[in-house]
């Protein structure tokens, strides 16, 4: 048998314990905490940003994603038969009318004026659409629209945090996300032939 003193020893080590704990989870989530504050401004931004994109391609829609443009659905999705999936989730593969495209971009831009109000439903739809248009034009897929696509998800996955702030798996990612970003961005101009990075590059990336 364990003596009391033996167990009240333990039991104090274990009380230490504790707090160092505590303070060591606080210190590794620190640098992807998110207060209430961070939170509503990036989705306030992130649907601006969807509201921006809608916006650009409205006068293209007749051009880019009817079937009396220069991409109609024959040509740039698979045939439903082999691949019925993607039909499925490309709302904008639904019909090839200007009228249809026009829908569901006002569609979008309603979402995202939703998600501006915090409506996380609304951020799906949103996030939905998105990948809807992009699975509509593949030739035009460009990285504003992966990394948007990305935005999206973490602005609907970002929880709620409590009033002093807190760190999540979605506010984990965004951050690992924004450094990618970076990552990306740096590394393509060091390895660009006409040397990007220099200011005496014909098109100079700084």
């Amino acid at each position: 048998l364990t003596s009391p003193t033996v167990r009240h020893t333990r039991t104090l080590s274990r009380c230490a314990a504790m707090p160092a704990a505590s303070s060591l989870r606080r210190l590794l989530s620190a640098p992807f905490a998110v207060t209430p504050r961070c939170a509503i401004f990036f989705r306030r931004w992130v649907a601006l940003l969807v509201l921006l994109e809608a916006a650009s391609r409205w006068d293209a829609l007749r051009w880019l994603y009817t079937d009396s443009g220069a991409l109609p659905r024959r040509l740039v999705l698979p045939d439903p038969a082999e691949d019925p999936l993607a039909w499925a989730v490309c709302a904008h593969a639904w019909h090839g009318s200007l009228a249809w495209a026009q829908a569901l971009t006002a569609l979008q831009a309603s979402a995202a004026v939703g998600l501006f109000f915090g409506a996380r439903g609304a951020g799906v739809l949103a996030w939905w659409l998105h990948l809807s248009a992009c699975l509509r034009v593949p030739p035009l897929i460009f990285i504003l629209d992966r990394y948007l696509h990305l935005l999206l998800a973490f602005a609907v996955l970002l929880p709620t945090p409590p009033p002093s702030g807190g760190s999540s798996l979605a506010s984990l990612l965004l951050a690992v996300q924004l450094v990618a970003i970076y990552q990306d961005a740096g590394g393509a101009k060091l390895r660009d032939p006409a040397a990007a990075w220099s200011l005496d590059a014909p098109v100079a990336a700084l």
